[in-house]
């Protein structure tokens, strides 16, 4: 009604576009009626404008309440994950860990003999015929002898080592997930990971390196092993080794999460690789690599300690590392590598593989 009153008599916008029309001598009531449909228009352009302009008010505010209402569970950190599927990533990796450690937990076994045997007095195997031998003697249960307490490692270390990672990633993370993570923060967050896990697992990691190392045929029972610890040295037996199982989960945790995050991220990047088998593989086996290279003295350190090997009977770092410099040299900070390679190389290409599998079905994405 405004429209149409300053179009008629006001001399307004309609009146204008009219009286530009042809015939300038035109009737009131023509006028009025044109200047009716032009603010039929413009009123139409205002309504629709005032409508699009609330929808998105509307919008915006039921996101807004949404959010405000969503359980804290449910609402998603920088890294992308809600604090629901952070302990569903927990379950998930313990569940990969299992599995690869399934598959190449013989090469463990024969690692540990590999070790012990230098320190033992007796000529030291190659990776091939400690196998060979373990087999002829005790067959795949030999093998697998101390499965049951690296099954119990796996699914409480591992997780821990795993699933604490991008917790601490989205901690150390100052832009919000707008800009990829430094690589240093990267390793500081695998190193917290692994060695709060180490230390949380160590008596499975104990339990686990006596059943391999013990001769005994059939192998003891993870229960008859660490009742025997406990009658001996007391419920702190269990932990015997603790200060190198936390240096070795420290810097594998460190290699092992930081240096397959890079590689995939770098693959990706700069090369333009896509998510699937194949980047997995490589950057698996690359990593494997690494975490023999970085952490092969800590392990025969450990093994040392929790074995009972060390000549003098002490149990620390410093005593395990002078006992293998003295009766080995250098070299002996290395027994067993190949098999090390052998078990860090497949297991991660089964691990990552799996755990990357199931984070992809429950929705997750990968790593």
């Amino acid at each position: 009604r405004n429209y149409l009153r300053d179009g008629c008599g006001g001399r307004g916008l309609p009146f204008c576009c009219v009286s530009s029309l042809p015939g300038g001598s035109r009737s009131r009531g023509h006028r009025a009626r044109v200047c009716a449909v032009v603010a039929f228009i413009l009123c139409l352009s205002s309504s629709s404008s005032s409508s699009s302009l609330s929808t998105a008010m509307s919008t915006t505010a039921t996101t807004a309440t949404t959010a405000a209402t969503s359980p804290w569970y449910n609402v998603k950190s920088s890294g992308g994950l809600t604090p629901l599927e952070m302990g569903l990533n927990f379950g998930l990796v313990g569940a990969s860990c299992v599995a690869a450690q399934g598959t190449v937990h013989w090469t463990r076994t024969a690692m540990v003999q590999q070790q012990l045997a230098g320190m033992r007095g007796e000529q030291p195997m190659g990776m091939m015929e400690q196998t060979a031998a373990i087999w002829r003697a005790e067959g795949m249960r030999g093998l697998y002898r101390g499965f049951s307490a690296a099954a119990l490692r796996e699914a409480t270390y591992s997780s821990l080592r795993f699933g604490l990672y991008e917790p601490l990633k989205v901690a150390l993370d100052t832009s919000d997930g707008k800009e990829d993570l430094a690589v240093w923060k990267k390793v500081i967050a695998g190193l917290v990971a692994g060695a709060g896990a180490a230390a949380i697992a160590s008596p499975t990691d104990l339990l686990m390196i006596q059943m391999a190392a013990s001769k005994q045929f059939p192998p003891p029972s993870m229960m008859q092993v660490g009742r025997e610890v406990i009658a001996r040295d007391g419920p702190m037996g269990l932990y015997k080794g603790l200060g190198t199982t936390v240096t070795r989960a420290a810097v594998l945790g460190a290699t092992k999460m930081a240096t397959y995050d890079v590689l995939k991220t770098e693959l990706r990047k700069t090369y333009g690789w896509q998510e699937g088998p194949g980047l997995v593989f490589v950057a698996s086996v690359a990593t494997g690599l690494a975490i023999t290279i970085t952490t092969s003295p800590a392990t025969n350190m450990q093994t040392l300690i929790m074995s009972g090997n060390i000549t003098g009977g002490g149990g620390g770092m410093l005593d395990a590392a002078g006992d293998i410099m003295r009766r080995q040299g250098p070299i002996g900070f290395f027994r067993g590598f190949g098999m090390q390679w052998a078990r860090f190389g497949p297991y991660a290409v089964v691990q990552f593989a799996v755990w990357e599998s199931l984070r992809n079905v429950c929705g997750l994405g990968a790593i």
